[in-house]
């Protein structure tokens, strides 16, 4: 009897030190896992070469112009306000011409008096009783006053602000009654009669693009009305980039819609079918933060899991190109699949656990 309560007393012993060492295996674990760096990854998935792109695009005015009068004076009325829809040749302010009028009264005076003089010397320099220096003058005379009296004339007509296209008076610069100078911009106006999106390309994307491309469909949707497509078409194209971006500005054309205001600043995404030589196209593309440097190699850091929520940091040295609106283009060193570390990047190393 004391031999099989030995037993048992061994036995009950043994279990109960496995379920201690068990327990405090996990505990191990579990403390392990906490202390291992957090890091936020992003799956690579190869970059879609079909023919179809899309371009965020910024709305601008078809045509645009800062409206100025031609000479100084007060602003005496003001026809307009920010909003109005004016169409060529309104008048859209008038200054104060009392002081011009007054001039141009004094410049015809003058020209009158130059014109009789300069008639009566071509009577007496045909009789001789003038010499022709004298007539000469007359003449320069009156043909500076008659200068004068066009120039007067043209200034009493330039106190008038006139609308040089169809459009909408975007802006105003100044209220009735202010001292207005000369050049000094009063209104800015838009024709919104068709809107200019305007697009930036990349360069990597730019040297492969065919002319044949300015023939192909291209449409824009607005974020606030996704169920729209607008048409657009090939307007023009900047042959100098951007000196920060490399980029170069394509402008593409669009009818103003009649049921919704589309006004400049506003923002789309511009779909085009694009012929790019695909051979040359990035493998993929990485944020902006993802890529390091190390000397003048470029490299990011990649996770290989080894467990739920745990894995293994790699570090792989990659070949970069243009930095692109969809990110750092990619042409090797990353496979398909791969876990590219996106954040946390400064706290690890290559080798190093860390829990995701």
């Amino acid at each position: 009897m004391n031999i099989n309560a030995s037993i048992m007393r061994t036995v009950l012993l043994v279990t109960l030190s496995a379920t201690v060492l068990i327990s405090c295996s996990k505990e191990q674990e579990n403390t392990l896992t906490e202390q291992l760096r957090p890091v936020r990854t992003m799956l690579l998935s190869p970059v879609d070469v079909s023919r179809k792109h899309e371009f965020t695009a910024v709305v601008d005015a078809s045509q645009k112009a800062d409206l100025s009068f031609k000479v100084s004076g007060q602003l005496a009325e003001f026809f307009v306000k920010q909003g109005d829809s004016v169409v060529k040749g309104d008048v859209i302010a008038r200054l104060d011409d009392t002081d011009i009028s007054i001039q141009l009264n004094e410049a015809r005076a003058i020209y009158e008096k130059a014109r009789s003089e300069y008639s009566r010397g071509r009577a007496l320099i045909k009789k001789n009783y003038i010499s022709k220096v004298d007539f000469g003058k007359l003449k320069a005379s009156y043909n500076s006053t008659q200068a004068q009296l066009e120039a007067a004339k043209n200034n009493l007509r330039y106190t008038e602000l006139i609308a040089s296209f169809d459009g909408v008076i975007a802006k105003t610069y100044t209220e009735r009654y202010q001292e207005i100078s000369a050049k000094s911009a009063v209104v800015r106006l838009h024709d919104l009669n068709q809107i200019k999106l305007i697009v930036d390309i990349p360069e990597s994307m730019m040297i492969r693009l065919n002319k044949s491309d300015q023939q192909n469909r291209v449409t824009a949707v607005f974020n606030s009305i996704p169920e729209h497509t607008f048409e657009l078409t090939f307007s023009e194209v900047s042959t100098l980039a951007d000196e920060l971006t490399k980029t170069y500005e394509v402008i593409f054309l669009m009818d103003t819609p009649k049921d919704f205001t589309i006004l400049p600043g506003m923002t789309a995404v511009v779909s085009a079918e694009l012929n790019i030589d695909t051979a040359a196209a990035p493998s993929f593309y990485l944020p902006t933060n993802v890529v390091l440097n190390e000397g003048e190699d470029h490299y990011v850091f990649v996770l290989n899991k080894v467990a739920e929520g745990k894995g293994k940091i790699s570090k792989k040295v990659i070949t970069i190109g243009e930095i692109t609106p969809l990110g750092i283009e990619v042409f090797s060193g990353l496979q398909q699949g791969e876990l590219v570390v996106t954040a946390g990047m400064s706290k690890i190393l290559d080798g190093m656990l860390v829990k995701f």
